[in-house]
């Protein structure tokens, strides 16, 4: 439901698609092993949040 809360940093489907396909590219080029990488990918063209701006409470 990402895109249907318009949270997303496209503003035309175009661009959203345009995103999509680098998004593959660079996830073509990681390692398969290589986490870092596919998530560095997520982050850089869909603008997935990786989570490490995530600040932890310890009680």
């Amino acid at each position: 439901m990402y895109a249907l809360n318009n949270e997303h940093g496209h503003s035309s489907i175009s661009e959203r698609w345009d995103a999509l396909e680098e998004y593959f590219v660079c996830v073509t080029d990681c390692d398969p092993n290589d986490m870092t990488c596919a998530t560095r990918c997520m982050v850089t063209h869909l603008h997935i949040d990786d989570g490490n701006d995530l600040e932890m409470k310890i009680s």
